[in-house]
């Protein structure tokens, strides 16, 4: 049954909903922490005398290290314990956590720690960090924590041989992804060393077992539980290491602790998205076919690689050839460390630095072949008879049919009546979009790793007053999961959806699924089939008990509006009465209890490619076709967007609703990140757009006219046909509108984010 209105809206509406900074216990202290005011500094001493007045305790980054183990990260030899410890290493970091009675007094206290450091010259560029004697960890030896070189195919042959070969290098900037909610934690200890801890994390599934390990504990140790979450993007999940320092200071202290971010730390220090330096080299016949790619780039992770970084550098492989049939490829890149906030996931986590470089070249190489840009796509992409596709990295695309997105997003741009307006460009973008990420993807780079997948669980139990309870290990921040998981079971187990109750984000509850949350658009793959699966087992559960309740056989028995009826007859019995006779007479069938509660772990079926070196790191793969007609003013360099098209195949849809508002939110984000939010820091490592006065989202008055429409092609492989698509909108926006910027100004443009006096600076600088 589809709803009209989501389940979710009309609580949170009202002002019923419970968000982290709601939380209050009894004898709940209050954390704030003294972050450093330069980005690269030695720690020579820390006074907390004075603050001692005011504050309850002032822990330091070296009693944290002597006290715990470091945090789980893919380059071990990077120590990190989400705090300084005898080194600040970018402007922001935690350097001292103070902890107090009330907020007030923390932040009292917090100006009462002084610190005596000794400023370090910075490293930002990470151009100049690979070969730089100044390095952000002297124990590496280099700044380069990580370099490989991928090469399938005949690349070096395709390149010799080409009619054409084309060439750019290629700037992709720091943005946040800067929910309305900031991030939080409240973590508190029991008598027993156990920990509740309730925050706003996407994730906390996923860093369970690394934040017990190192505070030392059982991970049954701690329970988190997540209520309402006002956003996430994908940075939440970078909450972690603050977890795990409340976490401590909570046990250390023997009493609750609270911290609450503020705008300026999260745009600082929380997680941003990663700049990456791209040089790209395209071979191609004089037909325009694409023979050969050859990219070298480096990826600036900023202070400390993180789980999951260099994620975002793997993930980026998932899909790097996109829509397109591409057989010789050579990927070499370097991951290096800079005095600038530590990256992490932000929506479409490495996908876009990848495509913003592809789509480009495209464009590229069809103004230098004569083409145009949907000419040089159409020639190049892979054929639907070719689906299922592997692509040379392993990753096996499920279906689609490229060409036809493209073609429709083409359609309905009607770009052909705006050309005459004067300074008006079109551009385009086509992706293949990743979703449930298979973390055996990390073999790719670390051979060691071992294999995981990606599995997830559910649990569904009809309850003794008919209502069917789910327990899902997704952790929504406003995505709709409990409208979609309401109209599923509904329609699976016939029953009303008034019927249906659905819990995310309790550990305790939730079956085991250590890959859980919400990350990588994997709702709509791996939560739905575990609960689909779920409700297969308890509806036959309850026709089994109904049939012998009834004395027929469960193929005569439909359940239908909470009913359970025998076809063609007026005879039923009510879910409600279903559950009494088997919670309260031990009802048996054939000797053995049916319990009412079924459970299914799901883990998707062709992450195991059988092929060595070959590794399918997606479930799903959707595809989108977008379109920017945007209008330039070349005297001031302000952009004016008079259309955008965005054309989704995500598989069947299961909501078409959240699916627009999912496309719709994304593309505005995508135009956020390339047209107004920049994070710039200067030559000290100082952030200088750390407020919203400073780094500007873009609001409904820069809103365009944005027409979305949909192709439905079903996953060949995954439980309903659908694939993941939350993070699809936003990847193709910045290749898009900047396709449409040099189309319009026949000027070079390199960087993924141009504000109008960058802008202006290109088109006054040179022309194509």
């Amino acid at each position: 049954m589809k709803l009209q209105k989501r389940v979710e809206d009309p609580r949170l509406l009202r002002g019923e909903g419970q968000f982290i900074d709601d939380l209050i216990f009894p004898k709940m202290l209050h954390l704030v922490f003294v972050r450093s005011p330069y980005g690269h500094a030695k720690i020579k001493s820390i006074n907390s005398n004075d603050a001692l007045k005011k504050a309850v305790a002032v822990i330091d980054g070296k009693t944290v290290a002597n006290e715990t183990k470091p945090l789980y990260t893919l380059i071990r030899d990077v120590p990190y314990y989400g705090i300084a410890v005898g080194k600040a290493r970018f402007f922001g970091e935690p350097v001292a956590m103070v902890a107090a009675e009330t907020l007030g007094d923390a932040l009292d206290a917090s100006e009462e720690v002084y610190i005596d450091y000794e400023p370090l010259p910075p490293i930002v560029d990470p151009e100049e960090a690979v070969n730089s004697s100044n390095l952000v960890h002297e124990n590496l030896g280099s700044n380069v924590a990580l370099s490989r070189r991928l090469v399938f195919g005949e690349v070096e042959k395709m390149f010799a041989e080409a009619d054409t070969v084309v060439k750019e290098k290629f700037y992709f900037d720091r943005y946040a992804a800067a929910p309305i909610e900031t991030c939080g934690v409240v973590a508190v200890p029991d008598k027993g060393g156990s920990l509740t801890v309730y925050d706003n994390q996407q994730t906390p599934q996923l860093f369970k077992k690394s934040i017990a390990q190192s505070l030392g504990i059982q991970p049954e140790k701690l329970r988190f539980i997540e209520h309402d979450i006002g956003g996430g993007f994908g940075v939440k999940i970078m909450l972690y290491p603050i977890v795990f320092l409340t976490c401590y200071a909570a046990l250390k202290l023997g009493k609750p602790v609270k911290w609450v971010e503020t705008r300026r730390e999260h745009l600082t220090a929380m997680a941003h998205n990663s700049n990456r330096v791209t040089v790209a080299e395209m071979a191609l016949r004089k037909d325009g076919r694409v023979t050969g790619y050859r990219t070298s780039f480096i990826e600036d992770v900023g202070a400390y690689a993180r789980l999951p970084d260099p994620g975002g550098t793997v993930r980026s492989l998932m899909t790097y050839l996109g829509c397109y049939d591409i057989q010789n490829v050579d990927v070499e890149f370097k991951v290096v460390l800079t005095n600038k906030c530590p990256t992490g996931p932000v929506r479409g986590y490495g996908c876009q630095q990848a495509y913003f470089v592809l789509e480009r070249m495209m464009d590229i190489a069809a103004r230098e072949l004569g083409l145009t840009p949907v000419e040089i796509r159409l020639k190049n992409m892979v054929e639907k008879e070719k689906q299922p596709y592997r692509t040379v990295f392993g990753s096996l695309y499920d279906g689609g049919d490229y060409k036809a997105t493209l073609l429709k997003a083409w359609r309905l741009s009607q770009a052909e009546k705006f050309l005459d307006e004067g300074d008006v460009g079109v551009g385009v973008a086509c992706v293949v979009e990743p979703a449930v990420t298979n973390l055996a993807r990390n073999k790719l780079l670390f051979p060691e790793f071992e294999s995981s997948g990606s599995g997830e669980g559910a649990v569904v139990r009809l309850e003794e007053s008919g209502t069917i309870t789910v327990y899902a290990a997704s952790i929504p921040q406003g995505q709709g999961h409990a409208t979609v998981l309401t109209e599923l079971v509904s329609e699976l187990l016939g029953v009303k959806p008034e019927q249906v109750r659905v819990i995310f984000g309790d550990t305790d509850f939730v079956y085991p699924s250590p890959y859980g949350g919400t990350w990588a658009s994997r709702f709509s793959v791996m939560t739905v089939a575990a609960v689909k699966k779920s409700c297969e087992t308890l509806k036959q559960r309850i026709l089994e008990i109904a049939a012998e309740i009834l004395e027929t056989s469960t193929d005569d028995l439909e359940i239908r509006d909470g009913k359970i009826s025998v076809k063609g007859s007026e005879v039923s019995i009510s879910l409600e009465k279903i559950a009494a006779i088997a919670y309260r007479n031990s009802l048996t069938i054939n000797g053995k209890h049916t319990s009412l509660q079924a459970e299914y772990f799901y883990e998707f079926p062709t992450f195991n490619t059988g092929e060595p070196g070959k590794i399918n790191m997606s479930a799903t793969y959707g595809n989108s076709a977008h379109v920017a007609v945007v209008r330039v003013d070349r005297e001031t360099g302000e952009v004016k967007i008079l259309r955008y098209v965005a054309v989704h195949d995500c598989g069947k849809i299961l909501n078409k609703k959240i699916v627009d508002g999912q496309i719709l939110g994304g593309v505005l984000q995508g135009i956020g990140a390339t047209l107004y939010e920049e994070l710039v820091y200067d030559e000290n490592g100082q952030l200088l757009t750390s407020h919203f006065s400073d780094y500007l989202l873009p609001t409904a008055m820069e809103t365009p006219e944005i027409i979305i429409d949909h192709i439905e092609t079903p996953s060949l492989f995954s439980e309903l046909g659908s694939k993941g698509m939350g993070e699809g909108p936003l990847i193709p926006v910045a290749a898009a509108i900047v396709n449409a910027l040099e189309d319009a100004t026949k000027t070079r443009l390199t960087r993924s984010h141009l504000s109008p006096g960058q802008l202006w600076t290109a088109i006054h600088r040179q022309r194509l």
